[in-house]
């Protein structure tokens, strides 16, 4: 699975440090209904409970996932705060009963979607741990760096899902191209066929016997998995070797 590098991090640290939030978090979220869940990539300042909480279902009533689930097909880059939304819906009921119990006061997020029902969602949070707590500044500039670091994140985490499958198409590409080349021989034969000679005057022409041309003509088949001369002529042609 993608984890963040050390630059990641500290950048994630810094952003939580200006706003003024002692929480963060940065968690892929799948609305899709036979993989619904939440996976974390990292979290500062939340204990370790607080997460398992959120991570066993209470995401499930968090009204901010849930307005960004109904958005439809079409979604955009979302950013949302706690007071759009609590006491606006019964159904997040559990969700801000357990917010408040822990302690938290401010939120806000930051939402990249991937595809209609799976999203990469950064979150700054101010929590009282028995003391006042001062609201979240959420400035254009801090804005603006959780926007940019959940949409780096975005992109790395999908770059790091991509590169190795790109990587074995690679692989099997290059073994491909070197396993399909001709010998000095065949060349001579498929240069022969291009030319229009029947099996008679290939033999003629390279002193061979018509078996011989013939067994050449079958082991060309399976190499470039065609069935016929005219196939044959494709698919080394296809691949640069005439």
């Amino acid at each position: 699975m993608h984890t963040l590098t050390s630059h990641q991090h500290q950048f994630a640290q810094d952003i939580m440090s200006r706003s003024g939030a002692n929480n963060f978090c940065l968690f892929l979220f799948s609305a899709r209904p036979e993989r619904a869940g939440v996976h974390f990539f990292c979290h500062y300042g939340m204990s370790a409970k607080i997460k398992s909480v959120y991570s066993q279902g209470l995401w499930a009533h968090d009204p901010f996932l849930n307005h960004i689930k109904q958005q439809g097909a079409n979604k955009e880059v979302a950013v949302l705060d706690r007071c759009q939304f609590e006491g606006s819906d019964s159904e997040g009921d559990s969700y801000w009963n357990y917010i408040n119990r822990v302690g938290y006061r401010d939120i806000v997020s930051v939402i990249h979607p991937y595809t209609p029902d799976i999203f990469l969602v950064g979150g700054l949070m101010g929590q009282d741990r028995g003391r006042e707590y001062g609201e979240i500044s959420a400035t254009h500039s801090v804005i603006d760096d959780l926007d940019h670091f959940v949409g780096e994140s975005a992109t790395a985490l999908m770059s790091s899902l991509i590169a190795p499958l790109l990587a074995a198409d690679f692989r099997r590409y290059s073994t491909i191209e070197q396993t399909l080349t001709l010998t000095p021989r065949e060349r001579d034969v498929i240069n022969a066929l291009h030319a229009g000679y029947g099996n008679k005057q290939i033999a003629a022409v390279l002193s061979l016997s018509e078996y011989t041309i013939a067994n050449h003509f079958k082991r060309l088949f399976r190499k470039f998995n065609v069935h016929n001369r005219t196939a044959l002529l494709a698919a080394v042609q296809q691949l640069g070797l005439l």
